[in-house]
């Protein structure tokens, strides 16, 4: 990332940066507007896990980052969930996108749960971060070669902590779970004035 903005391909404007530099791990969650989001996260953190969609392990390109990344595939349900909570108790910080791929363009895909669990089971907040790309570039659909007419713009902001909430009584965690999830993606939803769906 450094290199791209020194020689003007990108730039990196971050809000509530100093959100990241409090002693971890932190959990956070984020959109996923671009090809580029782990890196640019990687790029503001000393150590940053990431879960990533199972198709990178099958790509030329990509098979041996996220090898060599020790990255979390997003294909093993429940055990996604272990994994994810094992690697915040060993103080790693993690990086997940509950849409589980890139976003739509210009909107939010659906949010799955792992985020919400994995804040449950391990009882540490999620820190999220809303991603902006301006303009789009390696967005979904979109190919590696189309390039932007203009240096892109990365507009990174940290939030406050979501602190998973209380199991009210006779809630199950998946209840909670899906309640938080609900939450979280109203959140992105009006931090990134995209329509709620």
């Amino acid at each position: 990332m450094a290199y791209m903005q020194w020689v003007g391909l990108s730039e990196i404007r971050v809000r509530g940066v100093d959100r990241l530099s409090v002693r971890g791990p932190h959990l956070l969650v984020a959109n996923h507007p671009s090809l580029l989001d782990v890196v640019v996260m990687g790029s503001l953190m000393p150590q940053l896990d990431c879960v990533v969609k199972r198709e990178a392990w099958s790509n030329p390109f990509m098979r041996g980052v996220v090898a060599a990344a020790g990255y979390i595939p997003n294909d093993a349900g429940e055990q996604l969930v272990d994994r994810c909570v094992e690697r915040i108790e060993q103080g790693r910080s993690l990086l997940i996108f509950p849409e589980g791929t890139r976003s739509p363009e210009g909107g939010l895909g659906p949010f799955h749960r792992g985020a919400a669990h994995t804040a449950l089971r391990c009882g540490r907040p999620l820190l999220p971060v809303s991603i902006r790309c301006d303009p789009p570039t390696l967005m979904r659909g979109q190919k590696w070669y189309d390039v932007p007419p203009r240096r892109m713009q990365f507009s990174i902001e940290v939030g406050d902590p979501i602190a998973p909430p209380e199991l009210a009584a006779g809630e199950s965690r998946g209840l909670a779970a899906r309640r938080m999830t609900a939450e979280l993606r109203d959140f992105f939803a009006k931090r990134l004035q995209y329509p709620a769906v």
